[in-house]
């Protein structure tokens, strides 16, 4: 709720019109040049001991100056989740909370914006972001700290507004966040955007949570789209987004690989043997598709990722693992979709008959592991060579924080030659999972 203006001006004006309104020897024009000079003077006192406007609502805490230059914003997300297998050999049901996020961000004199957020679901705390925004124009705007790398399309979708509960296999390969410095901007009134960066350098589905970097070489990363019809009122295909992203750099790091690559359900379907070690080079290349019009969202993308790697510091072997998927989201209610998710007509609301917003979505998902993995780099017992989910759910937004989504996944492996998975094994068959969540995003 906003805060009271400051009614003492239209007095003061008064005042100091009644002022100057006796002195008949001043003409008309005089008069008024006096009152406009009284009155720039009482703004000049006034202005300064103005109180900051304050806003509670959908879009969190927002405490700014009267002239909205200079804002802090408080945030916060939190999703429960429920996860169901029913297999019968692995004990992986589990109630969870799956993200607890404080953040602040803001910006300040309208050319610096700022961005803290923490998380708390963990077992500790961790930084999530932890970045400036520097903007010259909309065209040129520079970006440091810890924040998403432009590579993945649906991995730089807000955590808040994806499709399904959790992200697909594509994401497991595209990178996550990273520490570094980003040009980017907007071209044209959006219809080419932009961003390129140098960043310290994950691996697959990576997250630099401790802020190290194992070695002197870098990633350069980067990402452009285009909107061509974006501008163009009343088209069809003014929601349509087309692009390609990738990065290139240097992670011999002589230590381990930490790479896991998760199902639907999050758990672990393939993972390198402790002794592997990433020795060189990892390039990744992913162009990618969306598309809203209306109710309808359709998002679509390809990843590649070539990682050198070997047994020990100095050998080398060259692996290639890739993933695509295909999903769709309709919403039942009239509302709009969009990249940043669905903002429900009216809250829910029993008494009153108002429902919120409904949307059906569906998934295709594949990730196809190298299979000279195997054997040397990979436990092909433990271990499936590829995955393909197949995803359907629902999304009930109660309002404009709340949702509720229930999905249904089922994922298929494939072992490599002679394997022979223990009974315990997540790949030992295919996965059926049911998932569950509330989420309460401001």
């Amino acid at each position: 709720m906003k805060s009271n203006r400051n009614t003492t001006l239209p007095l003061a004006a008064l005042l100091a019109f009644a002022s100057v309104a006796p002195a008949a020897e001043l003409t008309v024009q005089e008069q008024i040049d006096a009152l406009k000079a009284r009155l720039q003077e009482l703004d000049a006192k006034v202005r300064p001991i103005q109180r900051a406007e304050t806003t509670a609502g959908d879009k969190g805490f927002i405490l700014a100056s009267p002239d909205a230059a200079t804002s802090l914003r408080i945030r916060s997300l939190i999703q429960v989740d429920a996860r169901s297998f029913g297999d019968g050999q692995i004990n992986n049901d589990a109630l969870l909370l799956r993200r607890g996020r404080i953040g602040l961000e803001g910006k300040i004199n309208k050319t610096t914006e700022y961005q803290i957020t923490g998380e708390y679901a963990g077992s500790s705390a961790s930084i999530l972001d932890a970045n400036v925004t520097l903007t010259y124009s909309p065209e040129v705007q520079v970006k440091l700290g810890r924040f998403k790398t432009p590579v993945g399309l649906e991995q730089l979708q807000s955590d808040a507004a994806a499709l399904f509960i959790e992200r697909s296999l594509v994401s497991q390969v595209a990178p996550n966040r990273d520490i570094g410095v980003q040009f980017g901007g907007e071209l044209n009134k959006g219809e080419i955007s932009y961003a390129i960066g140098v960043f310290n350098g994950i691996q697959d589905g990576g997250n630099n949570a401790d802020q190290k970097d194992a070695n002197d070489g870098k990633d350069i990363a980067a990402r452009v789209t285009f909107q061509p019809w974006v501008n163009v009122e009343g088209s069809a295909l003014a929601g349509l987004s087309f692009g390609l992203g990738g990065s290139y750099g240097l992670q011999d790091t002589n230590a381990a690989i930490g790479t896991k690559y998760k199902s639907d359900g999050q758990q672990d379907f393939f993972a390198y043997r402790s002794t592997v070690f990433s020795t060189g080079r990892v390039t990744r290349i992913s162009p990618q598709v969306s598309y809203c019009n209306g109710g309808l969202s359709v998002l679509g993308e390809y990843i590649s990722s070539t990682s050198e790697v070997g047994l020990a510091a100095g050998s080398k072997t060259k692996l290639r693992n890739s993933a695509w998927q295909l999903a769709t989201g309709y919403v039942l209610t009239g509302e709009k979709a969009s990249f940043k998710g669905v903002t429900p007509a009216n809250d829910f609301d029993r008494a009153s008959g108002s429902w919120g917003a409904f949307e059906v979505v569906a998934r295709v998902a594949v990730l196809d592991i190298d299979d000279a993995s195997f054997g040397t780099f990979a436990d092909a017992n433990s271990s499936a060579t590829k995955a393909t989910s197949f995803a359907v759910g629902a999304n009930w937004y109660l309002s404009k924080v709340s949702r509720l989504s229930l999905d249904f996944t089922h994922t298929k492996f494939d072992l490599a030659t002679g394997a022979a998975p223990a009974a315990t094994a997540v790949v030992k068959g295919n996965e059926n999972a049911i998932l569950a969540r509330y989420q309460l995003n401001f």
